[in-house]
């Protein structure tokens, strides 16, 4: 009965109270009005009815809305009927009663217009109708006035603080997650009735989790807020854009011409945000991903141009980052899979579903076996063998990849601690295991592995963690620091994918390394591409230069094998030599103290992405 039909909460919420209001005149009316038939004073019947279905249609107005009008009707109505009914000494005994608009019109309008209903009272009863008012009375009245201002402003100012709370981001002040689905949901209505197409914008800042886990949560706030200013200046009058948590921003083009225009408003905003900040003393440049989805027809929802926009942005990491993509319905049963991976993932971690296998090693020089790389494989009971290429960077978007990288470093230390007790004769092997930028840009993470190391009792030197270049480069100087760290371990430290990066010569002499890996992409050229075998051949020599190992990845054939050696690389791995195996397999290959040689078949395996 009291619902209002209002779109915003702070009308909803006046409406509510100028409906109690209203019925509670309403009900007075019609009290007054019964006595006076019982007291067959029949000359108050019309005025009455007249005063009741003024307020009755106070109430409808209300209802439907129209709260400001509604609110200032009953004002007027209530002292025009006290200038119209009551006069003289009858007006002055109920002068009292006027308090009531003033209330009304300062809890429910703006604070101060109950001076504007106090002053149209005073002049109404002491000048118009020139009655003769108790002194106390007036001063008590004006003194009631003041009193409904004075908690009427500050009601208010508490009112919009909660209200900005509970609808707007405190740290950048644009519209939360539920006042932008609001608007969405207004804005698609409107695009029902006036066929004008709306796009949806959902964004992510690439770099914005290193920063904030390298930097601090201070530089983490400072881009966020950067961003949010960038972002608001690139927008049209009438777009909104809004920060729907973390590192996510989505905008809300109001009115679009086709899919392009979505598409050179989101370049425009890439532009913008893609402009070097200043953070924390360090020049950083941050790159968007973008979603897009455009309302065009009558079957469009607000839940469903938030998600299918979230699933194009996924699209849009997926590809490479830093680039925006439009969605299409192949993207939607694509978002229902990565939801069902994220879950199983999640639930494969915890119950520790996922298998390691392990690629041995091989010193050229000798053909002995020196090493294993531990790679992590998930074999699902129901979606089967499930490639690295898609649940890691699924691990590293949904923030699981440290609790399955600590999992990963665990098994893959005590493992090779078994080796060791087991075949106390073979000669220790060094396991490699890859580190994701996350990782390494945790705060924990060279406490993390010396806590590991310590459970497992497996010797520092017997450790190898492989980051990749773009892990190191992210933050030179940071890197270093962290490198130094694990070197005072006694940990060995790889580059590895080396030559896919944007490495300096500068900076790959100031970490402290002990190889360099060669990506598979030069040892496939091998030896038909000059190009490829020049490089090679340069990653070699750069590897020797600064005293450490050169390692190549992904070696299939003889001929790469034989141009290896000749160029002096120091090791290799690949499925010319082993196909990852599974625990209990390299335990076998370790004790039975193999060497590979030249003149030795490969593995017939058909080498896969690892």
């Amino acid at each position: 009965m009291l619902k209002v039909n209002a779109q915003d909460p702070e009308p909803q919420r006046r409406g509510q109270i100028l409906a109690v209001v209203i019925l509670g005149i309403a009900l007075s009316a019609a009290t007054l009005s019964g006595i006076n038939l019982v007291n067959e004073q029949y000359e108050y019947n019309v005025p009455n009815a007249i005063f009741l279905i003024s307020v009755l249609g106070l109430f409808v107005l209300n209802r439907l809305g129209y709260v400001a009008a509604a609110c200032m009707l009953t004002v007027t109505l209530i002292v025009a009927a006290s200038a119209v009914f009551l006069s003289g000494e009858d007006l002055a005994q109920t002068f009292i009663i006027m308090c009531i608009p003033v209330f009304i019109a300062s809890f429910l309008l703006v604070p101060w217009s109950g001076f504007v209903v106090s002053a149209v009272v005073i002049f109404n009863t002491l000048i118009f109708n020139q009655a003769t008012v108790n002194t106390l009375s007036l001063l008590t009245f004006i003194t009631v006035t003041t009193f409904a201002y004075l908690l009427a402003r500050s009601l208010d100012r508490v009112n919009r603080q909660n209200w900005h709370r509970a609808f707007y981001d405190s740290l950048t002040g644009l519209p939360n997650r539920a006042l932008f689905h609001d608007l969405l949901t207004q804005a698609v209505n409107r695009s029902k009735s006036d066929h004008i197409p709306r796009a949806v914008l959902f964004m992510d800042l690439d770099q914005f989790k290193v920063i904030n886990d390298s930097l601090g949560h201070r530089a983490g706030d400072e881009l966020l807020i950067i961003a949010a200013q960038r972002l608001q200046n690139c927008l049209r009058p009438g777009d909104t854009a809004a920060r729907l948590g973390g590192d996510e921003f989505i905008v809300l083009l109001d009115g679009v011409g086709d899919v392009e225009d979505a598409v050179q408003v989101a370049q425009r905003i890439a532009k913008a945000l893609g402009a070097p900040i200043k953070l924390a003393g360090r020049q950083m440049v941050v790159s968007t991903s973008m979603g897009i989805v455009l309302c065009e027809d009558a079957n469009c929802e607000p839940d469903d141009l938030l998600r299918n926009s979230d699933a194009a942005m996924y699209h849009a990491k997926a590809e490479g980052k830093a680039r925006c993509k439009v969605f299409n319905a192949d993207m939607h049963a694509q978002a229902l899979r990565r939801l069902e991976l994220e879950n199983e993932l999640r639930l494969a971690i915890e119950r520790e579903a996922l298998t390691i296998y392990y690629q041995p090693k091989v010193l050229l020089s000798t053909g002995i076996i020196v090493g294993m790389e531990a790679l992590v494989r998930w074999d699902h009971p129901t979606f089967g063998q499930i490639a690295p290429r898609e649940f890691i960077p699924l691990a590293e978007d949904v923030g699981l990849i440290n609790s399955l990288g600590r999992w990963v470093l665990e098994e893959a230390c005590a493992e090779a601690r078994r080796w060791q007790e087991q075949y106390p004769a073979a000669p220790p092997l060094v396991t490699s295991v890859n580190l994701s930028i996350r990782q390494f840009q945790g705060s924990d993470l060279v406490p993390e592995i010396a806590e590991i190391l310590h459970q497992t009792r497996l010797d520092p030197g017997c450790l190898e963690l492989e980051i990749t270049e773009r892990v190191v480069m992210e933050d030179v100087e940071y890197a270093i620091d962290v490198l130094e760290h694990l070197k005072k371990l006694g940990i060995k430290v790889a580059l590895d994918d080396f030559g896919t990066g944007y490495s300096s010569l500068e900076a790959l002499r100031r970490f402290p390394l002990d190889a360099l890996k060669i990506d598979k992409v030069f040892i496939d050229g091998l030896p038909k591409s000059q190009q490829d075998t020049a490089v090679v051949q340069l990653v070699v020599d750069l590897a020797h230069a600064v005293g450490i190992q050169a390692v190549a990845e992904g070696v299939e054939t003889v001929e790469q094998l034989t141009q290896l050696r000749d160029m002096g690389c120091d090791q290799a791995q690949g499925y010319y030599f082993w196909k990852p195996l599974m625990g209990e397999e390299a335990a076998a290959l370790h004790a039975g103290s193999l060497r590979w040689l030249l003149d030795q078949s490969p593995s017939t395996e058909p080498y896969r992405d690892v």
